[in-house]
């Protein structure tokens, strides 16, 4: 299984879109807390968890991270984030983050 995510960052409030078969371990990266760590700007850090969707394939994950990255939009962003707004190929509105429960504690 393939997620697409979007981590904030807590200090700047900014967002990263990507996509990945283990959410938990990109945000371990993001956040410096493995000996390999991603190239996150650590005056970024630490980075949420705050949007997860499922896929069954890399590709149809890696198609909505590039959906969401070509809107180029922190607004459209939050709309997501609130239920208004769902990627095209889904046909229901992707379900919070906060009412399936933080993947990242699990």
């Amino acid at each position: 299984m393939y997620y697409v995510y979007i981590l904030k960052s807590q200090r700047s409030g900014r967002y990263y879109v990507g996509a990945t078969e283990d959410v938990a371990r990109r945000l371990r990266e993001r956040n410096g807390e493995l000996s390999n760590p991603s190239r996150s700007r650590p005056a970024e850090r630490p980075w949420e968890l705050v949007f997860q969707a499922p896929y069954g394939s890399r590709s149809e994950a890696m198609a909505a991270e590039r959906y969401i990255k070509t809107m180029k939009s922190r607004d459209w962003i939050a709309k997501l984030l609130a239920g208004e707004y769902r990627l095209p190929h889904l046909g229901a509105r992707i379900p919070k983050l906060r009412d399936r429960g933080r993947a990242a504690d699990s």
